[in-house]
């Protein structure tokens, strides 16, 4: 059986609270820990197994907490990794070689575990990561933000996803650190990493950069209450590596012309929240000004979402920088760092492909239930729930269509709760619903006039029916007539077949004027009582005529 060689012993591997043996860390042929902000830190260690023990014992097993600490160049131990065993690869290969791989995520990987699909009410940003965070068993660290949204949707997403979602549009990190639960500003303290090139950073690829480099950043929205635009603004980024250069990204770029960058497609419900999203994505491209790939060695306190100093790299070049990404390595060559510089962006290829990170949208249209039609602004809105994907929330408060809706003027029929409606989403966002229009399906059919037409003529009919009965309806072939008819069947009929108007109804008909009332025939009219006539005036009566017949 083929021997390997093993790894020097300057690590320490923890399961479940007690270090490995000596004997089974003599096993370790090599390990991997990744870091990037807004994911779950993996862990992937791979074991020398030759007698299958290790696996057949479960010295490794799922579920196993796994702390792996290493020494720095200073010879101080530095814990990696605190997670959770997620699973296992044996790997029997040839020339019966067999290894054990042990995969972990830390404890972020909970959040990651069920979508949901829920309703916040009157929550900040900040009071989400803390709720989130309880549920999760997780502790919270969550600089406090400022806007207290009315209606917050979590559609169909995973815990972190959604707050990930939150994240991005105020410029936070969201990631999770030794059981605490991180929604916060990113960290741009000072360094308390040095590395310098020639000793302990063995190489540093730069790449200065003005390709995506502005000199303003908006974010434009509507304001329904006021109907204004909504326009938030920022001009400088705050996340540029504290370097020497002369000038930052959008001074340099300033010299091929004006560069503006404007978002249109998420939507925002006041002037403070476009301005910090404005500053988060101003934030976010200063960050791109410099971006680079480096190698560390022998540093395992350099961390994903931390400042390091860099030495000896020049005037220009030397300084502090904000690290996206880090990969640890331990091999028989010892422990190295690959590290990545972007600023804000994350290492995820779709993101970096997108320049943005994805939001859930959706693109079509759905089907909703109207739930509630107090609307408290008097507005004509609704809230709908969405059965298909969940029964236990509602939407935010949604606008309906309206025909010929202007000040004062339209077309006013609201749906009721329980009628299923058609509903799109302003630039795809869930939280922003709007009502097109009702549907007729199984259970709610078709106005009664429309449903007794022969289907070859339903085309011809146009109807309108309330809840209760009461209608409007144009026929137009056949019959050719519009009628008006309450629900008690008291009818007014305008007949083009039959050229004239019928007002029609079981009980009384009165027809009354505030002031003068005129009854005009170019040809005869008939007047007739089935019962007694009356005629009285409270002043004189005339009739008039060639010739007067009372009978």
């Amino acid at each position: 059986m083929a021997e390997k060689r093993p790894l020097s012993s300057d690590i320490q591997i923890l399961i479940d609270g007690t270090k490995l043996k000596n004997q089974v860390l003599a096993q370790v042929a090599a390990w991997t820990v990744e870091q990037d902000v807004p994911l779950p830190d993996m862990r992937t260690l791979r074991l020398y197994d030759p007698n299958l023990e290790l696996l057949d014992k479960g010295t490794v097993d799922l579920t196993n907490k796994i702390e792996i600490k290493a020494e720095n160049a200073e010879g101080s131990l530095i814990s990696l990794f605190e997670g959770e065993v997620t699973a296992l690869e044996p790997s029997f290969g040839a020339g019966m070689v067999s290894e054990l791989i042990v995969r972990g995520y830390d404890p972020s990987h909970r959040l990651f575990r069920e979508v949901k699909s829920r309703a916040f009410l009157n929550k900040k940003d900040s009071d989400l990561a803390q709720e989130i965070a309880q549920e999760a068993g997780l502790d919270a660290k969550a600089d406090s933000t400022q806007t207290v949204y009315d209606h917050i949707f979590q559609d169909n997403q995973t815990d972190l996803a959604f707050l990930m979602q939150r994240a991005w549009r105020i410029g936070y990190d969201c990631f999770v650190k030794e059981k605490t639960l991180h929604f916060t500003k990113p960290d741009t303290s000072s360094a308390s990493v040095t590395l310098t090139w020639g000793d302990d950073l063995l190489s540093f690829y730069p790449r200065v950069t003005l390709s995506e480099q502005v000199d303003e950043v908006s974010v434009r929205g509507w304001d329904a209450e006021t109907q204004k635009p909504i326009v938030g603004k920022a001009q400088s980024g705050q996340l540029y590596p504290d370097i020497e250069e002369s000038k930052d990204g959008a001074a340099w770029a300033s010299d091929f012309g004006n560069g503006k960058f404007t978002i249109v497609n998420q939507p925002v419900i006041s002037q403070a929240e476009a301005d910090l999203m404005a500053a988060a994505r101003m934030d976010e491209l200063s960050g791109t000004f410099v971006q680079a790939h480096g190698t560390a060695f022998r540093r395992p306190d350099i961390r994903a979402g931390q400042t390091i100093k860099l030495e000896s790299l020049g005037k220009r070049l030397s300084g502090t920088y904000l690290v996206t990404n880090a990969a640890h390595s331990y091999t028989a060559e010892g422990l190295r760092t690959n590290f990545k510089v972007q600023g804000a962006r994350t290492s995820l290829l779709s993101e970096q492909l997108g320049q943005q990170k994805a939001t859930a949208q959706w693109a079509g249209v759905v089907t909703g239930v109207v739930t509630n039609t107090e609307d408290p602004n008097k507005w004509g809105r609704v809230k709908l729930q969405f059965p298909w994907m969940t029964e236990d929330a509602e939407s935010d408060w949604a606008r309906v269509i309206g025909a010929g809706a202007g000040p004062e003027a339209g077309f006013y029929a609201i749906p009721d709760v329980g009628d299923e409606v058609l509903v799109a989403f302003e630039q795809g966002h869930i939280s922003r619903p709007y009502v097109l229009g009702g549907l007729w399906n199984g259970k709610h059919a078709i106005p009664p006039t429309a449903a007794d037409v022969p289907d070859n003529k339903k085309p011809a009919v146009r109807t309108w029916q309330s809840r209760k009965g009461h209608s409007i309806t144009l026929i137009e072939e056949g019959d050719e007539k519009i009628e008006i008819k309450t629900a008690a069947g008291i009818t007014i009929t305008l007949d083009d077949k039959e050229k004239k108007i019928t007002v029609a109804g079981s009980d009384d008909v009165e027809i009354k004027a505030g002031n003068n009332l005129t009854l005009e025939a170019s040809s005869n009219i008939t007047i007739k009582a089935g019962g007694e006539m009356n005629i009285e005036a409270t002043s004189q009566a005339n009739i008039k005529g060639q010739m007067v017949n009372i009978n």
